[in-house]
């Protein structure tokens, strides 16, 4: 019996699932990438404030790394300072499944605690 025809056919229809798969690691990848570049100025700025006393160098921080002021937002509560920051990312492959863009939102808290600057991750 020959079988050299069921290969050829399970080739081709594996094709655009490795394809596809292909695709969503590598939008998963960029957004992951993304959010965590944020994250990390998001982080840096709220330890400029802390170390600077004040909003100007949290926010000569941000706007140092390009983003702009209308994207982010600042909420100064007793000793703790709390920055959201909400970007949007074009997509490289979700627009063949009309997903022009994704949205990243970084919302972080910092406080001091024991002289030391703590950093988390805001819950909403």
């Amino acid at each position: 019996m020959n079988n050299k025809g069921q290969t050829l056919i399970m080739f081709i229809i594996l094709i655009p699932v490795f394809l596809i798969l292909t695709a969503i690691i590598v939008d998963v990848g960029i957004i992951e990438h993304s959010y965590q570049k944020y994250k990390g100025i998001v982080d840096e700025s709220i330890k400029e404030f802390f170390l600077n006393n004040g909003t100007d160098s949290l926010e000569k921080t941000l706007s140092y790394n390009e983003i702009d002021k209308e994207n982010y937002e600042i909420i100064v509560e007793d000793e703790t300072v709390t920055v959201l920051v909400k970007s949007k990312i074009d997509s490289i492959f979700g627009k063949l499944i009309n997903i022009n863009d994704y949205e990243i939102n970084v919302n972080r808290v910092g406080k001091i605690k024991d002289g030391n600057i703590i950093i988390e991750k805001k819950e909403t």
